[in-house]
């Protein structure tokens, strides 16, 4: 079976998707990342015990919602590989970041977001939860990318998927294949056990921490060991993935957090804020600091910033 959606409305962003991800899989309600136009298509087939489909869009959001728990009487989890993109799935106030080739969990009988930064595709195994063990339902973690056995794990996910949307797999093959991949995905923590920061693929890696500090800038314990600790490696490997960039960890989050002051700073809601409301807000400690590090980067002083920017 296959859905298209493109809106032609601009009432009607998302036109007929939040019905077409219904049709495909249970009730989710899609909300916009950015004012831009959206595209998004499925593709999906039976391989009892689960379904397979290919999600093609561009960036946006969806959430399960407990007014659709409520009416539902589905009891599946969605085993998301990323294959394009960066996904981020928050369930149980349980955060997951996929980076292509990770897999990541969603049950449908509790609240989730899955967010989507950027255009994605990912292949969604949509697998009865009792088929799982209880185990991977706590607090997932399956960055497959993360290391050689994993992406192999990832290939041969990809592989099965490929095939039964192929449309010419050999009678009762959807059925093997179905049973093989809640095998496979069943022992993927034991895969990735003996994880190792030496064998993680440096971009993928990188691109994780900086995707973190995007959305954390405005913590104040935000740094080298708060990274290390996240994704469980080393503040000297963090220092050696940023070097490749040319720039340090605080750089790269004294430039988020600068960004967001000079928002504040040019936006009216925020006029009866004080300078230093702004920038203890925007995670820094010392008023001090945060003036010369936003001179340098703006030419001007807050003050002299928000004064010159401000309507005539």
């Amino acid at each position: 079976m296959e859905w298209s959606t493109k809106p032609l409305r601009a009432d009607q962003p998302f036109g007929s998707w939040a019905d077409d991800l219904a049709a495909a899989f249970v009730r989710l309600e899609p909300r916009r990342l950015a004012d831009q136009p959206f595209e998004g298509a499925i593709s999906r087939v039976d391989a009892a015990p689960i379904q397979v489909s290919l999600v093609t869009a561009t960036r946006h959001t969806v959430l399960r919602l407990a007014p659709h728990i409520t009416l539902s009487t589905d009891d599946l989890c969605f085993v998301n590989l990323q294959l394009e993109g960066l996904g981020r799935t928050t369930q149980r106030d349980h955060e997951q970041i996929s980076a292509p080739g990770d897999l990541a969990l969603a049950d449908t009988t509790e609240p989730f977001e899955i967010a989507n930064s950027h255009d994605f595709k990912l292949f969604c195994f949509a697998v009865p939860r009792q088929l799982l063990p209880k185990g991977l339902l706590d607090r997932p973690r399956l960055n497959l990318s993360m290391t050689e056995t994993g992406r192999a794990l990832s290939r041969t996910l990809a592989g099965y998927a490929e095939l039964c949307l192929s449309g010419c797999q050999l009678p009762k093959a959807s059925a093997l294949i179905g049973a093989h991949v809640v095998d496979l995905i069943s022992h993927a923590p034991e895969i990735l056990t003996d994880m190792s920061a030496e064998r993680v693929h440096i971009p993928v890696l990188l691109s994780m921490m900086l995707d973190h500090i995007d959305r954390y800038s405005d913590d104040p314990e935000l740094g080298a060991a708060t990274l290390a600790a996240r994704f469980r490696c080393s503040e000297r490997y963090v220092h050696r993935l940023f070097a490749t960039t040319g720039r340090s960890v605080g750089d790269h989050v004294n430039e988020k957090r600068i960004a967001a002051s000079a928002r504040k700073l040019l936006d009216h809601n925020y006029a009866h804020k004080t300078i230093a409301e702004i920038a203890f807000a925007a995670g820094f400690r010392d008023i001090s600091h945060f003036n010369r590090l936003f001179k340098r980067c703006n030419g001007l002083a807050p003050r002299e910033f928000r004064r010159a920017m401000a309507p005539r």
